[in-house]
């Protein structure tokens, strides 16, 4: 055999090798990658029906609001749940005796105690018209109640004829300032004499707001306004001459 041949023959015998080694490799495996699809936000979109269905809700709301604040304004409401008059006799027959108004008297009333026989303020005040122990006694003796008792503060009769008796005195020492009556009942006559001579106030004193005491003040301007309440809801219904 030429050495031609024989090259050959070894070529063809590596060539052969390299082949069964390629075929016994194994094959790689690659894992296939899973596409998870991509979810798309949904975009929110109104509808005309929603946004008016908002409206008529909102439109309701108000129209509640409104038909509810109409109910509790309402005369009979705020009589019986706001301005309630008890003992709304001996009111207007002790206011009546005393030159007082009456519904002037209901309004100190609620604005004291709430119409409360036995309330008894943190300083002692007593009864419907809040009247102060040591007060009581100077006006049973003024009044010439024979056998009277701090007990009697309790009574309602007895606490309203002796407030309006003590209204018509304020009335009188005033000079029939309402103001200044009421600054009287709520702070003391001495404490309002001492104001009116600090302050300059005469006897024809009228501004509410010019009350430099805050609990003073408050008070005088409740008091008069809920006497205008009440003499708007019962003006027709109590004689009060």
């Amino acid at each position: 055999m030429s050495e031609k041949k024989t090259k050959q023959v070894r070529q063809g015998k590596k060539d052969l090798r390299e082949d069964l080694k390629l075929q016994e490799k194994p094959k790689s495996r690659r894992m296939k990658r899973v596409r998870r699809p991509v979810k798309k936000k949904k975009k929110i979109i109104r509808k005309p029906g929603s946004v008016r269905g908002w409206l008529y809700a909102l439109l309701l709301l108000v129209v509640l609001v409104f038909i509810g604040w109409r109910i509790w304004r309402s005369d009979a409401v705020q009589m019986r749940f706001v301005y309630m008059w008890p003992y709304q006799n001996e009111i207007v027959t002790y206011a009546r005796r005393n030159d007082i108004d009456p519904f002037l008297v209901a309004a100190v009333i609620k604005n004291e105690s709430e119409f409360k026989p036995g309330a008894v303020s943190p300083v002692g005040a007593i009864g419907m018209m809040q009247i102060m122990p040591e007060t009581g006694e100077w006006i049973a003796g003024q009044m010439g109640l024979n056998g009277y008792s701090l007990e009697a503060l309790y009574n309602p009769g007895t606490n309203i004829r002796m407030g309006c008796w003590y209204l018509s005195e304020l009335k009188y020492e005033f000079k029939d300032n309402l103001l200044l009556m009421m600054m009287a009942y709520n702070a003391g006559r001495g404490n309002t004499h001492g104001w009116m001579n600090a302050n300059g106030w005469d006897y024809n004193f009228g501004e509410t707001k010019a009350i430099p005491y805050p609990e003073s003040r408050n008070y005088v301007a409740s008091v008069l306004h809920d006497r205008d309440e009440y003499y708007r809801l019962y003006k027709d219904k109590v004689d009060s001459k």
